[in-house]
């Protein structure tokens, strides 16, 4: 879960073409006290295949301002822990399906709340001399599409309940006039509002602006979530409900962008802040997103404690205390390659964040901690520059769980989330299962070689 912009600002790598990439973590990672956890796989795996994840799968970032290095001592999830959680909600034939849902539609009485989602466009921080235009919203369908490979072969389906924002009193507030020459300008005192299915509704509260000015007005996550609960179908194994609005979760917090309750089997999400008009305020780096963001002249200035966060030419970049580079995996080679070759659209770009957000906090209803061991979609976030850095692909450790709960064939479902990628032309993803496949075909060549 995303709750805010971190206070740290991020020097840019500038004109960086990726020459190198590394698997390691940044060498900030062992100053904030970070040390990789160990994966011990399944006996029956043996510890050759165990060394085989190190080759493939990079280790977490750990740059300043991320989540582990504010909490590096966040205790690992082994897949043996997972599978001894008792409270873990099983997928039984009764319950299997998951039901994708969203608001979509707006009662007249509270017309106003559509322009609660627009950003205040004079805030940001402007880039381009192009003329403003926000990219359209993510389309639910897709998300349905990326969920049903990501947790293959469970179904995804969306709700067939309408869902509606609505006003949680019956009275109307009264509209004030103001005299004079204001007397053109109508100011409605917004109604207390809801969110209600044909039979039901729950009250929302809100809070307006957001606290950094970006939004006019913020829901509450907690009441949202309630309204997810009380929705839950009876065959669902879990909820995500998604909104286009700005959510808060208390007076601490500047933003949030989604939040699982996985005993309750429900997730809400967010899409406002994911929107890439924003990234300048939120000081996502774009030329360092995944797969990129392992690019190991990037992480030897982010990460270094020697160089003081601060920017560098080629000329003048840190040379004392540089993370050697490591050998580089054929996955994240292909899918950096496969990036350059076909970045992604704003469209596509604000889809695949809303998707990444999704499949991890739907992860957490089907128990999954955040991941410690590897750079997994399961890691947790502090902020928006962490997100834009972390892959969409579960690691070893996380993707034997949901394997396990889903009971689906490894292959099968990197073939299903290739589908989605080639489809997109999201090309990043679309390299990385092009490459875990080739690395799984080699492995069963050489099993028989052996054998």
């Amino acid at each position: 879960m995303t709750t805010s912009s971190s206070s740290f600002v991020e020097s840019t790598v500038k004109d960086c073409h990726h020459a190198t990439l590394t698997l390691k973590s940044s060498l900030y990672a062992t100053e904030a006290g970070y040390k990789a956890s160990v994966h011990k796989p399944v006996p029956t795996k043996g510890e050759e295949f165990n060394d085989r994840y190190k080759s493939i799968y990079p280790a977490p970032l750990a740059l300043p301002g991320d989540e582990l290095t504010l909490d590096p001592k966040c205790p690992p999830q082994s897949v043996r822990s997972w599978q001894r959680d008792k409270d873990r909600n099983a997928v039984t034939p009764q319950r299997n399906v998951i039901y994708v849902a969203t608001p979509t539609g707006i009662d007249k009485e509270v017309d106003y709340i559509g322009s609660w989602a627009r950003p205040n466009v004079s805030q940001q921080k402007q880039t381009t001399t192009s003329k403003y235009s926000t990219p359209p919203l993510p389309d639910i369908q897709d998300v349905v599409s990326y969920l049903s490979a990501f947790y293959h072969p469970l179904p995804v389906n969306i709700c067939a309940v309408p869902l509606a924002f609505t006003s949680w009193v019956d009275t109307p507030a009264p509209t004030k006039v103001s005299s004079g020459k204001e007397r053109k300008r109508k100011r409605t005192t917004p109604n207390p509002i809801a969110l209600r299915t044909e039979s039901s509704k729950t009250q929302i509260r809100t809070r307006s602006p957001s606290p950094d000015g970006i939004f006019p007005t913020q829901l509450n996550l907690n009441d949202v979530i309630d309204f997810a609960i009380d929705i839950l179908p009876t065959d669902a194994y879990a909820l995500l409900l998604i909104v286009s609005h700005d959510l808060f979760e208390d007076d601490d917090d500047v933003f949030v962008c989604g939040r699982a309750y996985g005993g309750s089997r429900v997730a809400v999400i967010s899409t406002a802040r994911y929107n890439p008009d924003l990234d300048d305020i939120h000081n996502v780096d774009r030329l360092h997103a995944w797969p990129a963001s392992h690019c190991a002249e990037y992480i030897n200035t982010i990460g270094n404690p020697t160089s003081s966060l601060q920017p560098w030419s080629r000329k003048s970049r840190p040379k004392s205390q540089s993370q050697s580079p490591s050998f580089t995996s054929l996955p994240l080679q292909s899918a950096l390659s496969s990036h350059l070759e076909r970045p992604p659209s704003s469209t596509l770009l604000w889809l695949i964040r809303t998707c990444q957000t999704s499949a991890h906090e739907l992860g957490h209803c089907f128990g999954l901690d955040h991941c410690v061991y590897y750079a997994c979609c399961m890691q947790g976030s502090a902020s928006l520059t962490e997100d834009a850095r972390q892959p969409p692909y579960l690691c070893p450790v996380c993707a034997e769980k949901v394997l396990s709960a889903t009971r689906a064939e490894s292959e099968t479902r990197m073939g299903k989330l290739m589908e989605v990628a080639v489809g997109w032309g999201w090309g990043a993803l679309q390299g990385w299962c092009e490459g875990v496949l080739k690395v799984a075909e080699r492995q069963k060549k050489d099993v028989g070689t052996k054998s």
